[in-house]
């Protein structure tokens, strides 16, 4: 612009004399070419301005582009488990603990054996039991009964109150949904002919039936997974005689020895085992020896041994299996012992240790399988 205005500047003193007029065209003249040099200018100037303005856009453009590739191609680089999706694995249901201890269910089975004997009118026993009872049905009783109630003891749930048939659930029972099932018939003179009692020790279902043929516990059902399928080959299965369920009923009463007296030693030695059976710790100690020198612990101390030392019913259940068929052998004048097969499983024979006492009793000696 500058360069424009020094040539126009040099072109009138040339072109001018000193008298001559600046005439009004040519002012307009000038200012024309002026301004039109001036706007060409401008538009020389505002094209590169675009230019400029369109390669940055462009360049921002390409910037952008390259950053969200190169994170792409850094999230692809990762290792693959970061890429898997997130798996929900379904827990299994928490299995929730029976409501009622295995302690309790023992206590509710001695409490029956101990509480509803033969002979028992029906109004005694729902006195006792309360009304909360099923009647089964009766149609085909070998036993000779002519009605048949059902209770269930200790339910987790109290749908299952009622839940008694004649057949044994074993299921509820193995699980401590139900803890005591306890089924009972009667004569036509409304009298207990019979009773059984079904509920779960450990890992096995029991049956006690007691009756006019006296009193038998046997394992109705046992687990194969823990027990072992060789161990199901044996019947487990332990009775009273009607009189040894009498003399037995007696003793407990009183602990007195002269109800023992006629009884061979074979027959004291199963009512020890149905004394550990029914957790009474006083019948058991009260049928060990009292010779001086045998005797191994005092009656206090026996009393604080804990329940779990002694033994399950499935434990005493084996331990003592067939020993009603066992011999007894005497060694000396006030030693002997029972030689029975527990297992057909093994060749060894098991031996259960007796002491003679003063007054001619045969006794149990302290731990008789030792």
């Amino acid at each position: 612009m500058d360069n424009l205005l020094k040539e126009m500047k040099n072109d009138f003193e040339n072109y001018l004399a000193a008298d001559r007029v600046f005439s009004e065209q040519e002012k307009r003249k000038i200012l024309n070419q002026a301004k039109y040099s001036s706007s060409k200018n401008s538009r020389r100037l505002y094209f590169p301005k675009i230019i400029s303005s369109i390669t940055l856009v462009s360049l921002c453009a390409l910037i952008v582009f390259l950053i969200l590739n190169l994170s792409d191609a850094g999230e692809n680089s990762k290792p693959a488990t970061l890429h898997k999706e997130t798996k929900v694995v379904s827990e299994e249901p928490i299995k929730t603990l029976p409501k009622y201890s295995d302690k309790e269910i023992l206590e509710k089975v001695s409490f029956l054996q101990s509480n509803i004997g033969l002979g028992f009118s029906e109004d005694k026993v729902i006195n006792l039991l309360g009304k909360d009872y099923m009647e089964i049905d009766n149609s085909d009783s070998e036993s000779g009964s002519v009605k048949q109630i059902g209770y269930n003891f200790l339910v987790s749930d109290s749908a299952d109150q009622l839940k008694i048939s004649n057949e044994t659930d074993v299921k509820s029972i193995l699980n401590r949904d139900i803890g005591v099932q306890f089924v009972i018939g009667f004569s036509n003179k409304s009298e207990v002919m019979w009773t059984t009692i079904r509920f779960a020790d450990g890992d096995s279902v029991y049956m006690i039936s007691k009756g006019l043929n006296g009193r038998m516990i046997e394992r109705i059902h046992s687990d194969t997974k823990v027990l072992g399928e060789q161990d199901n080959l044996d019947v487990i299965r332990f009775t009273l005689t009607p009189e040894e369920e009498v003399i037995y009923e007696k003793f407990q009463k009183d602990l007195d020895e002269k109800h023992l007296k006629d009884l061979n030693p074979i027959s004291i030695a199963k009512l020890y085992i149905q004394s550990q059976l029914d957790s009474r710790n006083d019948v058991t100690y009260a049928l060990y020896t009292d010779r001086e020198e045998f005797v191994q612990w005092t009656k206090e101390e026996d009393e604080k041994i804990p329940e779990s030392h002694r033994g399950t019913i499935a434990q005493t259940l084996t331990a003592y299996n067939n020993i009603d068929t066992g011999k007894f052998i005497t060694v000396g004048e006030i030693e002997g012992y029972i030689q029975y097969e527990a297992s057909k499983n093994t060749e060894a024979k098991s031996g259960f240790r007796m002491i003679k006492d003063e007054d001619g009793i045969w006794n149990i000696a302290f731990m008789p399988i030792q």
